[in-house]
């Protein structure tokens, strides 16, 4: 046994697959990781690492990351379309005319290479969200051209043999409900609230949620199936499809993919033990009430904060008041650093 083998076996074999399957191998090799940022599936960073082993000059190497919080609880193909959708932000950085986006943005070109791999843009989660813009993440078109790319890879056997034994935990719903676990709900009105809110099924969801009330700056960065329950050496993955149901307000968008989440006892028989995200009662959300400014700061329950603007926009200081006091018509909007 050699998980660290293993693991990255397995995920450089995903990247070789849907690098020929959808990519024509055009892609170079990218060093995978599995870091385990705050609130995102993946990411992908450019020129993130130099070879030092001598002969090298220097040579640089970009990095595809992926979070092992999820593995466990998403099925293949919706952990793998986070390594492809990262792919698509390698192929238009050396492979595109155009000038890559900023940190963090999603713009058009990533949108339209991304769905004509059958992965579509949303900044919901759902079909019909916005395909650009800073919270984007992926979907998969159901029969697309990543779906059929992923099946393949399925059908032949492939596994995510190591999985992260503690991953969020799911709210259930009604049996054998679809659970969509595929993109952060950006629409969600960033006013604080007393503990996570049970109704998001999707555990990146309910770590937005939680990031919002204590603002821990924690950002996404962009440079993200078998029908039985698996045993032995089988894939770690009790997903299957599952009919999804017509969207409401979302009828000129491709199809979602959506696969049935395993329930807490399947998952508790692979020794498999979903944690409450414990919320941190040490930070405070202020805001600052004038109506031009939108400042927030965080800390300790109790602090008295003055806020005098910025360098561009300054005005007279005023106290910054716990951001629960505020009505929802009345609160700034959040203003996040990434």
């Amino acid at each position: 046994m050699n998980p660290t083998t293993e693991t990255y076996d397995e995920l450089q074999r995903a990247f070789e697959h849907f690098n020929n399957e959808l990519f024509k191998g055009r892609l170079p090799r990218c060093l995978i990781t599995l870091p385990r940022q705050h609130d995102t599936y993946g990411y992908f960073s450019a020129n993130q690492f130099v070879n030092l082993a001598e002969g090298s000059k220097g040579e640089f190497c970009h990095e595809i990351a992926l979070n092992p919080t999820y593995f466990a609880i998403r099925s293949i193909p919706e952990t793998l379309s986070v390594l492809v959708r990262e792919m698509v932000s390698l192929d238009q950085l050396l492979n595109t005319a155009g000038k890559p986006p900023r940190r963090r943005y999603r713009n058009r070109e990533w949108a339209d290479m991304c769905e004509a791999i059958g992965l579509m843009p949303t900044d919901t989660g759902k079909p019909g969200g916005r395909r650009v813009g800073d919270s984007v993440q992926t979907y998969i078109i159901d029969g697309g051209l990543y779906d059929v790319a992923s099946a393949m890879l399925v059908d032949s056997d492939f596994k995510l043999s190591w999985v992260d034994r503690f991953p969020p935990q799911v709210a259930q719903e009604a049996d054998d409900a679809p659970t969509a676990l595929s993109s952060v709900d950006a629409g969600i009105d960033p006013a604080p609230a007393q503990g996570l809110d049970n109704s998001l099924a999707n555990p990146l969801d309910q770590l937005k949620q939680l990031d919002r009330e204590e603002g821990d700056g924690g950002p996404l960065l962009d440079k993200e199936s078998d029908d039985v329950l698996p045993s032995g050496s089988k894939p770690i993955n009790p997903f299957k499809p599952v009919t999804d149901p017509a969207p409401q307000g979302a009828d000129d968008a491709p199809r979602m993919k959506v696969f049935a989440a395993a329930n807490t006892a399947d998952l508790a028989q692979m020794g498999i033990e979903p944690k409450s995200v414990a919320k941190n009662p040490s930070k405070s959300k202020y805001s600052c009430t004038e109506k031009s400014c939108k400042g927030n700061a965080w800390g300790k329950p109790g602090m008295r904060i003055s806020c005098m603007g910025t360098d561009k926009k300054p005005h007279e200081p005023e106290l910054m008041v716990f951001d629960g006091a505020l009505s929802q018509a009345e609160s700034p909007e959040s203003v996040e650093v990434f």
